[in-house]
């Protein structure tokens, strides 16, 4: 199968990379008991999006700060840390601020679905990649847009990843049903 760095992507308008705010932009006196949530590291899950411990920021915020608002199929991965992980931004966390500590793959023409890609970030292959890419020789894994372009993804038609994505999709459905039958049963 044919390999596109990501860099290419961005060349020619298919993606976008958005590092999140700076501090001087965003800082910790700037979160409300109440808001928008931010997607921060701790909230990056494996193509998921943990919901515990979300900081909020005020509309006036986000207003100021909305060339980082999430959108749907958003891919966002950790700077910082766990690396090998990434969150999809589904219809729940659309609207949500991407954290100082995250950087943004936005999706910008149809030949390619984000949900494809965000599966793929799943795969061992990719995840060793990153962590390759990212440890060097430092205590805490980093990564950086430069980074991010050249990762190498596999880009067949159209169609045939709206294909993989429907299959996927399925397992993932049955997955969180059992999760869910599992935690009903633990709390019995």
């Amino acid at each position: 199968m044919h390999y596109i760095p990501i860099k290419k992507l961005v060349e020619h308008g298919y993606v976008a990379i958005k590092t999140g705010p700076f501090g001087t932009q965003l800082k910790a006196s700037e979160y409300v008991e109440y808001g928008t949530p931010v997607l921060n590291v701790r909230n990056l899950g494996f193509g998921t999006v943990n919901s515990d411990k979300l900081e909020m920021v005020s509309n006036e915020t986000l207003e100021r700060l909305d060339a980082h608002r999430l959108i749907k199929g958003d891919i966002v991965f950790g700077r910082k840390g766990a690396v090998e992980r990434h969150a999809f931004v589904s219809e729940n966390e659309n609207g949500w601020m991407q954290g100082s500590d995250c950087i943004r793959l936005r999706v910008l023409n149809d030949a390619v679905n984000p949900r494809f890609l965000s599966y793929y970030f799943l795969t061992k292959q990719h995840k060793a990649f990153m962590i390759s890419m990212c440890s060097h020789g430092t205590t805490m894994a980093s990564l950086n847009q430069k980074i991010i372009e050249k990762i190498e993804i596999p880009l067949p038609e159209r169609s045939i990843q709206d294909k993989i994505v429907e299959i996927l999709s399925v397992f993932d459905k049955r997955i969180m049903i059992n999760q869910k039958i599992n935690k009903n049963l633990f709390q019995q």
